[in-house]
């Protein structure tokens, strides 16, 4: 008679034996194929994939991952297709060739040099696997294997393979999937500390020869956390105004009066807070006096980086935004005209960016606010620019991690570029400063200047 087999302990054997094979794996290998993915990526080159049965749903599964899943910061993702995902192409050659040749034929007729393929098979000696990584190599294209038990015939002609230490068809199997998403996961976080662009509108044809740059934040960090001084300080202000409002709520009404009018003349945050105020039944007062409260409580954080500069304790690189420098002196040597154009008071400007090393490098002049001016300063500059005939709204080019500028640039038909910086990271985006970027109408958003190359690419220089 046979025994009940106890059901709950079975499925624990069964986890236990694949969570035991998973540890065995060789982890390096894994590694060294996710850096020849990324290579590929880098290259421009397209990632295949190829397996039957299981073996086949892993084989699509890992494209929706390496597509989406990768995507970091909304950047592109990896371009990749698996063979077995249509049914019209499989039959058709499955019936008019053989079912050994359907993944061999679409390799010879869309894989190129430097492409990468991984190749999924348990036994490693499914036929049409086999032929596909032979066309493969012939062609120069990587072959990445997924496999099981001793590799099978696939083995030998993997560049790079990685074995599930189990003779379990199902454990390996499952064992694939999680090196598919170990892999993923890898992929993305060394994604995340790489420079990367998004590009919203691509450039196209045009040829740009005025460029313009906001300075806080866009070129200069000295004022970084300008928004961490003047939120808090705001909502006090109206907080006092609102009577028992949440802080939460009053936070939240500052944070978009201040996000809203990013890049402009700090007096008009202030003006913004001062109508807040009376809109709550409080007291009209200077805005000038909001202006003045915000930036004693920056002057501390301002002047000891300003110190630092000064007596050297402090290089100028630490407080740029990374790229920042070489960027503009390639710029103006490519034949372009830049401009530096900032909401700080003027003479807090030229002095900042001397220190900063860049007050030469902007033929066009660097441009800050003035006691008396109640005009948006990039606007200003910008009909100013048009009605001389030196800027075009197709030849324009504007940079800014704030929606004035972006939104300045748009109005007249220029290019806008997102600097979406986080500060502390090499390369990471700033996901709040992206989304009021993309608000504004940004068609490009970048985290810095670093790749200089990248960036020239992207805009035709």
């Amino acid at each position: 008679m046979n025994q009940m087999i106890d059901g709950t302990q079975f499925l624990k054997d069964y986890a236990k034996g694949c969570c035991e094979g998973m540890m065995r794996t060789h982890f390096t290998a894994l590694s060294d194929m996710a850096e020849v993915m990324l290579g590929a990526k880098h290259a421009g080159h397209r990632i295949w994939t190829v397996g039957n049965g299981g073996s086949a749903a892993t084989a699509s599964h890992i494209c929706n991952d390496l597509q989406k899943g990768a995507r970091v910061y909304e950047r592109t993702g990896f371009s990749a297709a698996c063979l077995g995902d249509s049914l019209s192409v499989l039959t058709c050659l499955g019936n008019d060739y053989s079912y050994d040749d359907i993944f061999r034929i679409q390799i010879e007729t869309q894989a190129e040099e430097g492409d990468v393929l991984l190749a999924f098979s348990g036994s490693g000696n499914s036929k049409n696997v086999i032929k596909a990584a032979e066309s493969a190599r012939v062609r120069g294209v990587t072959v990445l294997g997924f496999l099981g038990r001793d590799g099978g015939k696939l083995k030998p002609l993997c560049d790079r393979y990685v074995i599930a230490p189990t003779d379990c068809m199902e454990q390996i199997e499952d064992m694939h999937m999680l090196y598919c998403h170990a892999l993923v996961s890898l992929l993305k976080r060394r994604l995340e500390n790489e420079w990367g662009a998004e590009i919203v509108r691509p450039v196209r044809n045009r040829k740009f020869s005025t460029v313009l740059f906001d300075f806080d934040g866009t070129v200069s960090l000295i004022r970084a956390d300008w928004r961490e001084v003047m939120i808090p300080y705001f909502t006090d202000v109206l907080q006092a105004a609102s009577g028992d409002a949440p802080r939460e709520e009053v936070m939240e009404t500052v944070t978009g009066i201040v996000d809203a009018l990013t890049g402009k003349q700090t007096i008009f945050q202030c003006i913004a807070l001062d109508a807040e105020v009376q809109r709550r039944g409080g007291v009209h007062r200077d805005p000038n006096g909001y202006k003045q409260g915000f930036l004693d409580r920056m002057a501390d954080r301002v002047q000891a980086r300003v110190n630092g500069l000064r007596n050297g304790s402090i290089s100028p690189e630490e407080l740029l935004v990374p790229g920042a420098k070489a960027w503009i002196k390639r710029l103006e040597a490519s034949g372009v005209r830049c401009y530096l154009a900032s909401g700080t008071d003027e003479e807090s400007v030229l002095e900042e960016a001397r220190l900063l090393g860049v007050d030469t490098l902007f033929s066009g002049g660097i441009i800050g606010a003035k006691p008396e001016q109640n005009t948006g300063i990039k606007e200003a500059l910008l009909e100013k620019l048009i009605k001389a005939g030196e800027a075009e709204g197709e030849t324009l080019l504007c940079f800014g991690d704030g929606p004035s500028e972006l939104t300045a640039a748009k109005a007249v038909g220029g290019y806008a570029a997102g600097v979406a910086f986080r500060e502390g990271t090499a390369f990471a985006t700033d996901m709040r400063k992206r989304g009021l970027l993309l608000a504004a109408g940004a068609d490009l958003i970048i985290p810095n200047y670093a790749d200089a190359d990248a960036l020239s690419k992207l805009l035709n220089f």
